[in-house]
């Protein structure tokens, strides 16, 4: 509803206009993310994983650079894989945030993008061995 009330109050501003937002490169999109995070001061220093041979590996900070702003690392691929992550940690059935996402039911890709928090998965296993306690 948050959103929907934005887009129709600058809607009514923007008749003349076709479309309310102009279309702008992937490029550009990803940079105005960044710039959003840091005006809304998204700026501490965050470690900086890959995957290794299966094995997640810390970046290390060039000479040039000290650290990774939190900021600096947003992008539009960070936004889908938290939106997907969050849409399935709060419950939403898998088959419909693979319709939303675009991920086809058959989709291994799909698991990349799901990042669960070791404390939500931590709560869960709890919850399972309560129930587990209750029936015994």
């Amino acid at each position: 509803d948050y959103a929907v009330k934005i887009l129709q109050k600058h809607t009514i501003k923007n008749k003349n206009k076709k479309n309310l937002f102009e279309k702008i490169s992937l490029n550009q999109f990803n940079k105005n993310l960044k710039k959003i995070g840091e005006l809304a001061e998204w700026t501490h220093e965050v470690g900086k994983k890959r995957s290794k041979q299966g094995k997640p590996a810390e970046l290390t900070y060039t000479k040039k650079q000290k650290g990774y702003r939190f900021c600096d690392l947003l992008s539009s691929h960070v936004m889908r894989r938290a939106a997907i992550t969050t849409m399935l940690t709060l419950g939403m059935p898998e088959h419909l945030v693979r319709k939303i996402s675009g991920n086809a039911a058959n989709s291994k890709a799909f698991f990349r993008y799901v990042n669960y928090a070791q404390p939500y998965l931590d709560k869960e296993i709890e919850l399972v061995h309560e129930k587990m306690k209750l029936a015994n």
